[in-house]
């Protein structure tokens, strides 16, 4: 498993040390033991969390430290999940073996190798800083909601009765599991992405930021422009609560008198479902269609996500009200995709499954678009298709092909850009979203987002990392039971 893991796997070196070192100054083998135990744990964690997103435990390991998660990704990474498993019995028996050696050594020298260890752990980005940004996010109050918007100098916030809006153009938004911009390289994989790229308005620099760098943070920034770190032990952010004071798009959406609706394989995946449905969104998913979809993971597999947006589009635009379709693909999930035989007659072979799978989602995005585009939808609706964030994992040949220059999300959408007024060189933030997709949709409403008061010349990446408890301090002191 260590042969997989990026560079920041040296890690395993400290950890070593520090439990060997530990555990020698132990005489009693059951408290030497413990001692290993636990360092052990916390040694496999940390490769777990290399292994996965690349970098140390972090507040998006945190959250998804939860019964539900652990049990989806054991049903995905299952050779991953054997070889923690084996690694974690392997290092045991040979830190035990080596706590009994180093036992033998002098006391200076075994404390010398105790502090040179846990020191060459505390720095920039490192894993203490790591756990600290942890602690800063669930150790951040519960205030009023009023109270938690001052700490970000937000003093004039439309609150959700005051929200006024006007309608515009329909809205689809597409979010793109794992989709990030370095798929677009490889034409073989993305020929009907890149076309698009060509065709309609195409924006490439938009980097990920703390708090939506995963499936349900992502929809989170984007629904409500405020990533997702919330104040708070929970493991679980939000599942406690019924509403949220926070605006979204949904309740933008409501008072312009839209039809919202959200098409996922499983509402459950992530918990996804239920903070949709704080927003006000109505969930469509395989539940919606019994026995009439194959067996998938999470539900469906990209190509009938895609049929049920047709399907739903046709149905809301029977209505002479306008809607907004937000649509979630899921096939495309790390660390190897989810291979879609029917795609086999259209897909020529690639080099792995996940190549494959990328291939399906390019064939099947580009049909959909088409499809909107043949029967005249286009010309009253605007598209975003965005990635929901980078691909995680490491060690697979996928991460080597994207990571051969800097990682970057993306937006494509046909939405006129003197409605965006930004230039296609513009630096994008996650939490710009919400802002983009009323404005390209011609929406006129008072509603305001994080975005609306920040300098746009500032970085709004690193503005999340300076404010991250004030940040969860308001998405804490939103929601209410």
């Amino acid at each position: 498993m260590l042969a997989l893991l990026p560079i920041n796997a040296w890690i395993s070196l400290p950890l070593l040390l520090i439990s060997i070192s530990l555990a020698s100054f132990v005489h009693g083998k059951r408290a030497k033991l413990l001692i290993i135990i636990l360092m052990t744990l916390l040694l496999v964690t940390e490769l777990i969390s290399i292994y996965f997103s690349g970098g140390f435990v972090d507040y998006q390991f945190y959250v998804n430290l939860n019964a539900n998660d652990i049990i989806e990704g054991l049903a995905i990474f299952k050779l991953q999940a054997a070889f923690a498993i084996v690694a974690f019995f392997v290092f045991l028996f040979v830190q035990f073996k080596l706590a009994v050696v180093l036992q033998k050594c002098k006391i200076f020298l075994r404390l010398a190798i105790l502090v040179v260890a846990i020191l060459s752990l505390n720095y920039e980005h490192g894993p203490v800083e790591k756990l600290f940004e942890i602690y800063q996010v669930t150790s951040s109050p519960k205030l009023t909601f009023t109270q938690s918007l001052e700490k970000l100098n937000i003093t004039d916030y439309p609150t959700k009765e005051q929200i006024e809006a006007l309608s515009g153009k329909n809205i689809i938004v597409i979010s793109l599991e794992s989709f990030e911009q370095g798929f677009l390289d490889f034409n073989d994989i993305t020929p009907n992405l890149n076309k698009l790229t060509q065709k309609y308005s195409f924006y490439p620099n938009i980097p990920m930021g703390m708090g939506s760098s995963w499936t349900t943070a992502s929809m989170y920034t984007y629904m409500t422009g405020m990533p997702l770190l919330v104040g708070g032990s929970n493991t679980t952010p939000l599942s406690d609560i019924t509403k949220t004071n926070l605006v979204s798009l949904g309740d933008v959406l409501n008072k312009g008198g839209y039809q919202a609706r959200y098409i996922i394989g499983s509402p459950t995946f992530a918990g996804i479902g239920h903070i949709i449905s704080l927003f006000g969104i109505d969930v469509i998913c395989e539940k919606n269609y019994p026995d009439q979809y194959p067996d998938a993971p999470f539900g469906l597999y990209d190509r009938d996500t895609f049929d049920i947006a047709k399907r739903q589009i046709n149905e809301l635009a029977a209505s002479d009200k306008p809607f907004a379709l937000f649509i979630s693909t899921i096939s495309t999930h790390a660390p190897d995709g989810f291979h879609d035989a029917r795609m086999e007659p259209l897909i020529s072979k690639k080099d792995n499954s996940m190549s494959f799978a990328a291939a399906s989602l390019d064939y099947n995005l580009n049909r959909f678009i088409e499809y909107l585009d043949k029967q005249g939808m286009l010309k009253n609706t605007v598209f975003y298709i965005f990635p929901d964030h980078l691909m995680m994992g490491a060690g697979t040949q996928t991460i080597a092909n994207l990571s051969q220059r800097e990682r970057f999300l993306y937006l494509l959408t046909n939405a006129n850009s003197t409605d965006l007024a930004m230039d296609v060189k513009s630096t994008i933030y996650q939490i710009d979203l919400p802002r983009i997709i009323l404005d390209g949709a011609g929406i006129k409403t008072n509603a305001r987002f994080l975005t609306d008061y920040l300098d746009h010349t500032i970085d709004k990446k690193q503005f999340i990392i300076d404010h991250k408890s004030a940040i969860a301090t308001i998405n804490r002191s939103a929601g209410t039971q």
